[in-house]
This record gives structure tokens, C-alpha cells and sequence, in this order.
């Protein structure tokens, strides 16, 4: 009897448990929030959980088979992979991405990929050179070079509570993706506050030309490739502290010198009409996507829209380029925000 009650209880709790896991494993497949299945089916919005997971499993479920791949940090993810027409484009951006991690997230599309692509795109933020962004959160299945698998992650009670907050239209980023993926800023995100860059005391700017070297990498990895690069988007009102700051003439020399790894470099960093407008950024650093369009138009087109073209300039051209634009459009420097 206590044999039979025992068998019983055993049975009941391996149910229980199965019951409970395969709920789990329904809710994060219903709202997918790694994407390994297309992204949320429920609803027309996806949350930026992880992204560096989520960008790898949409990857490796797809048929592999882009002419185009788009790599940057956050700020390029609210680009369209549809923006840069006549391609089949596939984006890899996540949050305070470093060059070294897209590179090695381009080594994996390059021994996964079933071809070669005709063109590359990589955005280029200033916190690669100044107070230089060196995360090295690399996923161990890109490093590895294995296939992520869905397994892993959802029957996790972790990623059910992203499903959870999904549902409830809990982001944890002013930013969201829609229905298709697309990169998409919520409508509560608010205005760009009055922008400061402080130092607590003692503490120095971190400057380093060390991206250059890993951006050159791209040529290694894909030569066959035409490769473009562009300086994204920032307020004027932080290049006006980089003058203030004496922070300018290095970012230039960095700016400089990563054009030279590319076939075309375009900045769109300059202060610009665009840059200058509070109403298109929440926070100074991530645009609308209407702007990122602009940016894909202008890299097809091959001209420089709101930006510049940093191709073939000496550093010395491009300051006197910048001493124009700052004097049009941030001539009070930091107090014009005030």
C-alpha cells in the first residue's frame, strides 16, 4: 500500500511538473520573446528582453540565405531591414553593442550564412572612441558556433516573466519592436531632457582609438563585400559639449580613421537640423525611425542628407565642417539647452 501511494504521489508530481513547464513553454512560444519564432503572436509589439540572444535565434531559424546585413548598437536597431531596398538586408544590433561583439557575431553569420553578402552596413556610435563602450557579452553559442535552440530558454520561468511583462506592456526600454520586428520608439518615451556630460571627481574621459583596429575587421570578414559605414545620430547639444569639453578634435581623429576601413563612411553626427530637434529623440542618443530612414536613403543614394561624407575628408576638413555646423546650429554650446 504505501508502495502503491508512493507510485501515486510520484506519478501526480511528474504531471504536476510536466503541466507546469509545458504552460511555461505555451506562453513563451505564444509571445516569443527571444524570437526563435517570429516574435510575439499575440500582440503587434516585442520587448528588448535580450537582445543579443534574440538577434541570434531569429538568425538561425531563418533560411540564412541574406545579400545584406546591417550591424550596429541600439540606436542602429530602430533602422528597417527594409529600409535599404534591392537587398534581402538581415539587422544584428543590441544595447551598448561594442565592435569587438559584432564582430564576432559577423564570424558567425560568416560560417553560417549560405552566402556571401553584396553589402554591409555598420553604424558607428561616438561611445566607441569616448568613455569606449567594451562589452564582451558574446553569447557562448556564438563563440562556439552552435545553434541556439529554443529548449534552452523557454521553458524558463526567467523568460516567462519577460512573456508576462509583454502582455502587460511592461518595456523595459523606451524602445520596442513591431509586428515585422521592426525597431520602434513607444509613444510614452517623452522628450530629450537637458543633456550633461559630468565626471565624478578624479575620473577622466576614457578615450581610445581601439575600435578603429576591430572595425577593420569587417574587410577581413567580408571582402567581397561593399561595405558602408555611418556615424549615428546624436544631439548637438553633446558635440557642443565634446567642444567644450576639448573631446572634439579626438572623436574626429576617430571618426577619420574608421572611414578609412570602409568604402563609404557617412556622419550623421554633425549637428544638423535633424540633430538639433529635441521632438525627434527621447533621449538625445536614439532617433525616430522616420530618421533612420533618412540615413538608409542617403547610403543608397550616396549622399550625405543631413550628415557629411567622411570619405577621402582630412580630419582637417571635417572640423572646419563641424565649427560651421555648431555655429549654426549649437551656437550657445551648453547653455542652450539651459
Amino acid at each position: 500500500m504505501a508502495k502503491d501511494k508512493t507510485s501515486l504521489y510520484l506519478t501526480a508530481l511528474t504531471l504536476l511538473v510536466a503541466a507546469v513547464l509545458g504552460g511555461i513553454g505555451l506562453l513563451n512560444y505564444l509571445v516569443d520573446p527571444l524570437w526563435f519564432f517570429g516574435g510575439n503572436k499575440l500582440q503587434p509589439r516585442n520587448f528588448s528582453w535580450d537582445e543579443r540572444i534574440a538577434r541570434l535565434a531569429r538568425f538561425s531559424a531563418s533560411d540564412r540565405d541574406y545579400d545584406c546585413y546591417i550591424f550596429g548598437a541600439s540606436r542602429v536597431g530602430l533602422m528597417s531591414e527594409h529600409a535599404i531596398k534591392g537587398h534581402s538586408c538581415f539587422m544584428i544590433s543590441f544595447e551598448n553593442g561594442s565592435p569587438r561583439e559584432l564582430i564576432a557575431y559577423a564570424q558567425y553569420i560568416k560560417h553560417n550564412a549560405k552566402r556571401e553578402p553584396d553589402l554591409v552596413v555598420v553604424g558607428v556610435d561616438d561611445f566607441d572612441f569616448i568613455d569606449q563602450a567594451d562589452a564582451n557579452n558574446v553569447p557562448p553559442d556564438v563563440l562556439r558556433n552552435r545553434t541556439p535552440h529554443f529548449w534552452d530558454y523557454y521553458f524558463s520561468w526567467d523568460v516567462a516573466t519577460w512573456s508576462i511583462k509583454t502582455l502587460f506592456d511592461q518595456s523595459p526600454k523606451a524602445r520596442y519592436f513591431g509586428k515585422d520586428l521592426t525597431g520602434q520608439i513607444r509613444a510614452d518615451a517623452g522628450t530629450m531632457p537637458v543633456l550633461h556630460m559630468t565626471l565624478k571627481p578624479g575620473q577622466k574621459w576614457h578615450m581610445s582609438l581601439n575600435s578603429v583596429g576591430q572595425y577593420a575587421k569587417f574587410r577581413e570578414i567580408f571582402p567581397k563585400a561593399h561595405l558602408v559605414a555611418y556615424a549615428t545620430p546624436v544631439a548637438a547639444d553633446k558635440i557642443a559639449q565634446f567642444k567644450e569639453m576639448g573631446l572634439l578634435p579626438f572623436y574626429l581623429q576617430a571618426l577619420q580613421k574608421t572611414s578609412a576601413q570602409f568604402d563609404e563612411m557617412y556622419d550623421f553626427s554633425i549637428p544638423s537640423q535633424v540633430t538639433s530637434d529635441p521632438k525627434l529623440t527621447y533621449d538625445g542618443s536614439h532617433y525616430q525611425p522616420a530618421v533612420s530612414d533618412r540615413i538608409a536613403a542617403a547610403i543608397q543614394n550616396h549622399e550625405p542628407s543631413f550628415g557629411i561624407v567622411l570619405s577621402g575628408r582630412t580630419q582637417e576638413e571635417i572640423t572646419r565642417l563641424y565649427a560651421d555646423r555648431l555655429e549654426l546650429y549649437a551656437p550657445q554650446g551648453i547653455s542652450r539647452a539651459e
